[in-house]
């Protein structure tokens, strides 16, 4: 006999994987019987191109992958919400999501409940945001999106979270709405200064199509489906990725400092153009406690100019303007018929944004040796 014999799916399309979760969470300990569960899925994504520059305000180009978060979510009344996955198990009370400081979160999500940031964080913003009485909530989590791989694992099950929880509550939110709030929990919980690229994709992207996104601070300009015969194949290095990292906290730390350098007034780096930039003022590496004597510090908030580190400045703030171009060359390549020359110029784009990332010091010896393979 089922536990649960309401079930409701939020999902953009039907999955087999979704099929077995569901039968899951109909017979799963965790939930009462007779009472609406409901059941949302949210994928991982590939970088195509655009990457790290999204905190930039740069235009990126995100695919959407089978690999995917699924949430399933059941309101209680016993004033405790409890998250599931694996063998993991995390419990809080709904008063601590509705009125704890986010920074007090922030500190009870660590270590072991580490994960729990990015279940539990969302949901804070979202109750508080849409006024929402939890009186209790149970929430069951399954992901097949690879951690630690950059694919967008974290924002895969930050949407879904959502999903499931406005789903519960007959509360309709707009994607772009839900990817911003998972963005800021992700900032504010997790501790990991995001830009909007993950969850925007996650949230307003389509299967087998390219999601056009300018992140100013989340635009969807269009999506792009992928002319035959060209294909995109991912391959894991092996190698860990983590935005919550120092690698990338200094890169992004190094942009808004070379924006400062540069009396940049737009408010983001990557609307400025190539020619437009005097890159001789920007020092290849300058230390904090240099940086520091000319300036108080830097306008991003999510950023410390620690004065004994080196910064990668000049690469750190070039990056994101040169791959604005970038991708907006190889978005309008993929308008066009496909031809040798163009799916050259294709890889030629792809080859010099990982060149790019590498100069900025993000590259990995495994990544360097995968592309050199493939060259």
């Amino acid at each position: 006999m089922p536990r649960a014999d309401h079930l409701r799916v939020v999902s953009a399309s039907p999955w087999p994987e979704a099929d077995d979760f569901c039968d899951r969470a109909r017979r799963h300990a965790l939930f009462a019987a007779g009472e609406p569960i409901v059941v949302a899925r949210a994928p991982g994504r590939f970088d195509v191109l655009g990457g790290i520059a999204d905190y930039s305000g740069a235009l990126v180009l995100e695919l959407p992958i089978a690999s995917a978060a699924l949430v399933a979510a059941q309101v209680t009344s016993d004033r405790r919400v409890i998250a599931v996955s694996g063998g993991r198990r995390i419990t809080v009370t709904s008063t601590d999501l509705l009125t704890a400081p986010l920074d007090d979160l922030a500190r009870r999500f660590t270590g072991r409940d580490a994960w729990g940031a990015y279940v539990l964080g969302p949901i804070a913003l979202l109750v508080r945001q849409q006024r929402l009485a939890l009186t209790g909530l149970r929430l069951l989590v399954s992901s097949s999106v690879p951690e630690g791989k950059g694919l967008g694992s974290s924002s895969a099950v930050e949407i879904a979270v959502l999903q499931a929880v406005a789903g519960v509550f007959d509360r309709a939110v707009e994607p772009r709405r839900l990817a911003l709030l998972a963005q800021r929990a992700e900032q504010l919980v997790a501790g990991a200064p995001c830009g909007p690229m993950d969850q925007m994709t996650a949230a307003c992207g389509e299967a087998g199509k390219l999601l056009l996104l300018l992140c100013r601070p989340a635009e969807v300009l269009g999506l792009l489906a992928l002319p035959s015969p060209l294909a995109i194949w991912a391959i894991d290095s092996g190698a860990r990725h983590a935005v919550r990292g120092a690698p990338y906290r200094r890169v992004r730390c190094a942009s808004f400092m070379g924006k400062a350098l540069l009396d940049c007034r737009a408010d983001y780096l990557a609307s400025l153009h190539v020619s437009d930039v005097a890159a001789e003022r920007l020092p290849e590496w300058m230390t904090g406690a240099e940086f520091l004597r000319v300036h108080e510090g830097v306008e991003d908030s999510f950023s410390v100019v620690e004065p004994d580190v080196a910064y990668p400045v000049r690469a750190a703030t070039l990056h994101p303007i040169e791959e604005q171009l970038r991708v907006e060359m190889f978005a309008e390549l993929l308008r066009l018929p496909v031809t040798s020359q163009r799916a050259c110029l294709l890889g030629e784009l792809m080859y010099a944004s990982h060149a790019s990332y590498s100069h900025c010091g993000l590259g990995t010896p495994e990544t360097d040796a995968l592309v050199d393979a493939v060259r």
